[in-house]
């Protein structure tokens, strides 16, 4: 019997996107200023155009922190795509469940050891770091070792009890 789960989380806007979000505003603001004393002189058209094309760059600035992860679980392969403004899909990583090294969530011991390891790359596809139902999974692949966060639900976190048993601690 095949498994097929599929599981998405909206990343929460950190401190950094309210930055950019206030800086774009702000940026705006300085724009229309400028735009309007330059429309009466020669250069004003070239001015308009110039910024046109950076209310546009704003705007995809400001979108671009509407972030939501979805996980697509099958057979034991957890797929972990990065979905921007709903418009605009990146794959971030693929795992299989079989060769995951350690499988729990950050309440557990190990995970401090994990997190503080820089020779680990970590990879943020959850909540926000400090959120509830917070897990991580220890794997390799052809670019090295890998710390995938994120917050599964039952079904993905049974799945992986499913396939890989001794490595998945789901009671923390």
């Amino acid at each position: 019997m095949d498994i097929f789960i599929e599981w998405m989380v909206k990343r929460k806007r950190n401190a950094a996107d309210y930055l950019k979000i206030a800086g774009c505003v702000l940026g705006l603001l300085v724009l229309v200023y400028f735009v309007l004393g330059f429309m009466g002189t020669p250069f004003g058209g070239i001015v308009f155009i110039v910024a046109v094309a950076l209310v546009y760059v704003l705007y995809r600035v400001v979108v671009g922190t509407n972030i939501e992860f979805e996980y697509c679980f099958t057979n034991g392969a957890l797929d972990v795509d990065k979905i921007i403004n709903v418009q605009r899909r990146k794959r971030i990583t693929e795992l299989n469940a079989r060769k995951i090294d350690i499988m729990a969530s950050s309440k557990n011991p190990e995970y401090r050891r994990y997190i503080e390891n820089s020779e680990i790359k970590k990879i943020y596809a959850c909540v926000g770091p400090e959120s509830e139902g917070l897990y991580f999974a220890i794997y390799s692949d052809d670019n090295g070792r890998k710390m995938l966060l994120f917050n599964p639900n039952d079904k993905i976190k049974e799945g992986f009890k499913k396939f890989n048993p001794q490595k998945v601690f789901l009671d923390d």
